[in-house]
C-alpha cells in the first residue's frame, strides 16, 4: 500500500476552525463592512444633497391662517377689513397708545421696514388695538402724528374690544391679553401685558412667521428673520442663497504656536 507523502500541514484539531472556514467568515465580514460603508456614503450624500436643495429652494412656511374677516375703523374714522389687504403683504402688531414702553418699540421697528420696503406697493403696515376702549380714531391719528409715523399705508385700526381680543387670539394665534394692576408696574409697563411679535401676512391671507423683535437677547436676530422673510414673501423668486446669513459665521481662531 501506497502511502500519502509527508506535508509541513497538520490536520485541524477537533476545536479548531479549518482555515477554508476562517477564510470565508472574514470575507463576509469585509464585505458586509463593505456594504455598510459605501451605503453610509451613498445616505450621506444624498441627504446633503437633499438638503442643500431645500436650503437654496426654502420659502418662509405658512404657519396659520387668517380664516375668517374682521371689521375696523382706521385711524381716519374709515371703516376697514382685512380683507382689503389681499393681494397685499403687510406686517401686524398689536399696540395702544399709552403703552409707556414696549408700543413705541414696536412702532420704531415698524417706521423701519416702512423705510427698506415702502416703495413696494404690495406692503402694508397694520397697527391693531390692544385697548380699542381708549383707542379713539381720533386718539389714534393724534399718537402717530406725534410720533412721526404718519404714513397712509399703515393703518392703526381699533372697533369692539370682545371681536379684536377674539380674533387676534383665534385668527392671528397672539397669545391673550393680561390687565396690570399694581400701579408700579402699570407705570413702566403699561396698563395690559400683551403679544409684542410681529407676523407678517401674504395676499392670500397666510401668516408666514412669528417675530419676536423685542426680545432682550434674540431682538436683532428676530429682526433680521423678518427683513430676510419678508423680502423672500415680497420677491418670490428670491432664493436664500441671494440673502446675507443672518448669524454670521464665525470668525477663525488662530492656532497657538
Amino acid at each position: 500500500m501506497e502511502q500519502s507523502p509527508p506535508t509541513d500541514q497538520e490536520p485541524p484539531g477537533p476545536h479548531e476552525i479549518p482555515r477554508s472556514k476562517l477564510i470565508a467568515w472574514w470575507g463576509s465580514i469585509f464585505g458586509v463592512c463593505a456594504v455598510i460603508a459605501f451605503g453610509s456614503i451613498f445616505v450621506t450624500r444624498a441627504y446633503l444633497a437633499r438638503t442643500a436643495y431645500e436650503n437654496e429652494n426654502w420659502r418662509p412656511p405658512h404657519v396659520a391662517r387668517l380664516e375668517t374677516d374682521i371689521d375696523l375703523i382706521n385711524r381716519d374714522s374709515r371703516k376697514v377689513s382685512l380683507s382689503e389687504m389681499e393681494d397685499h403683504i403687510f406686517v401686524a402688531g398689536y399696540q395702544y397708545t399709552d403703552c409707556p414702553a414696549g408700543c413705541l418699540g414696536l412702532a420704531s421697528v415698524m417706521k423701519n421696514l416702512e423705510g427698506q420696503f415702502g416703495n413696494d406697493p404690495r406692503f402694508r403696515l397694520v397697527s391693531i388695538s390692544v385697548n380699542p376702549v381708549e383707542d379713539t380714531p381720533e386718539k389714534m391719528d393724534g399718537w402717530v402724528k406725534d410720533k412721526g409715523i404718519d404714513s397712509p399705508d399703515w393703518y392703526f385700526l381699533t372697533g369692539d374690544p370682545e371681536e379684536i381680543t377674539k380674533y387676534m387670539i383665534s385668527e392671528f394665534m397672539f397669545q391673550g391679553t393680561q390687565e396690570n394692576t399694581d400701579p408700579a408696574v402699570i407705570a413702566s409697563q403699561g396698563k395690559f401685558a400683551h403679544d409684542q411679535r410681529l407676523a407678517i401676512v401674504d395676499g392670500e391671507a397666510n401668516i408666514r412667521g412669528y417675530y419676536d423683535v423685542l426680545h432682550l437677547q434674540r431682538g436683532d436676530i428676530e429682526y433680521k428673520r423678518l427683513v430676510r422673510d419678508l423680502k423672500m414673501v415680497l420677491n418670490p423668486d428670491l432664493k436664500l442663497s441671494d440673502l446675507p446669513p443672518i448669524m454670521p459665521p464665525r470668525p477663525v481662531q488662530p492656532a497657538k504656536q
